[in-house]
């Protein structure tokens, strides 16, 4: 009978163990649960990235990671086509694409053949690059061929087109491929013609070379051909197929009593001007140009739309294109409205020219020191 008090006491101690051991339990269910309950919340409360901000992400990975390459081809190493392409390289730069950092860029010259053009326009499209840059109007073209039956082509920014209408790339500013635009380079034909009786009030023959098989060089001598109308001026004309029948050319016009040689941008007769200049220094007859690095070489005068303008307008459409910000579909070919007039006093000097003061005055000298 005495030990009943002892075993109601085991009894109590007992419950009150297994009470406390709840109790903890519940404690700790309820603070895990509140832990998740808090990790949920706070998962709750951050936003979803969006779709363009995903994509926004990406374009800026790419810039991180040099993923961005760009073909850039030429038709022959001519210093104004180099100057653009410098124009455009730069522009890049400034707009936080450089070369070698964040920007591939692949470069193929033609030397002066056209067919390699749509070889190199080919190669590009194997490489998968990001984005075509053409300098000169037979460029353009074959970039525009490779692309066409693509399914979905490569972009395509032209620079140095003087008239991308006639060449058949576009037809009209904002009437294009949807995968292509670019600047319009197109020389002030009227300005040199003024420039002509500036020199030489009593001009009345002009001798003018061009290659046929360029097409902007086929537009701009029909204008030259009206505009030498209007003005009482006889056009005589000498065409070329490459480089090598210039000096030919050349010799032919000097012939014909011309008081100019003129040629406008022609790629080819660009290519091969010095020979102009010595047939011109031998027969004391003045070169006028649109080609502005002839006056470089010896050629007297030269006008024309501004180089490095053209290539800073192409590369701010490159710029906003590999931003994201810019559509090439809605984008309008931009036609430089930027001229230069550039003389060369010895060379005037060698074609027997005295250059007028007016001239002078608002020109860049580029004669030989």
């Amino acid at each position: 009978m005495k030990k009943k008090p002892f075993t109601l006491f085991l009894v109590v101690l007992l419950l009150l163990f297994l009470a406390a051991c709840g109790s903890s339990t519940d404690t700790e269910s309820t603070d895990s649960t509140d832990e998740q309950t808090e990790a949920v919340s706070e998962t709750a409360d951050e936003p979803e990235e969006t779709e363009e901000e995903m994509a926004e992400e990406e374009t800026m990975e790419e810039a991180e990671t040099g993923e961005f390459t760009i073909g850039m081809m030429v038709i022959a190493p001519i210093p104004a086509l180099e100057t653009v392409q410098e124009s455009f390289i730069n522009t890049l730069a400034e707009g936080g694409y450089v070369e070698g950092e964040n920007l591939t860029i692949i470069r193929a010259n033609a030397e002066g053949d056209i067919a390699t053009l749509n070889t190199i326009a080919q190669q590009f499209i194997d490489e998968g690059v990001d984005l075509i840059v053409t300098t000169s109007t037979p460029a353009a073209q074959a970039a525009l061929n490779a692309t066409s039956d693509m399914p979905e082509p490569i972009p395509v920014i032209f620079t140095t087109v003087t008239d991308p209408y006639a060449a058949g790339i576009a037809a009209a500013p904002d009437d294009h491929p949807a995968w292509m635009t670019g600047s319009q380079m197109y020389p002030p034909l009227e300005a040199t013609f003024d420039t002509m009786f500036e020199i030489n009030p009593d001009v009345s023959v002009v001798g003018h070379l061009y290659n046929p098989a360029e097409a902007n060089s086929v537009a701009q001598t029909e204008e030259v051909m009206r505009i030498a109308e209007e003005r009482g001026i006889t056009l005589e004309i000498a065409t070329v197929s490459n480089s090598s029948e210039i000096r030919t050319a050349a010799e032919s016009l000097a012939a014909r009593g011309i008081d100019f040689f003129y040629f406008t941008q022609d790629s080819t007769v660009a290519s091969g001007s010095e020979a102009i200049v010595q047939v011109a220094n031998d027969n004391g007859i003045p070169i006028i140009t649109n080609d502005i690095p002839t006056v470089a070489k010896g050629g007297a005068v030269a006008v024309g739309a501004s180089l490095r303008e053209d290539g800073r307008v192409a590369g701010e459409m490159a710029v906003a294109f590999l931003n994201g910000t810019l559509d090439l579909a809605t984008t309008d070919i931009t036609r430089v409205d930027v001229y230069d007039y550039f003389i060369n006093r010895t060379g005037a000097e060698a074609q027997g020219t005295e250059l007028p003061q007016s001239l002078i005055d608002r020109s860049i000298d580029q004669t030989p020191e």
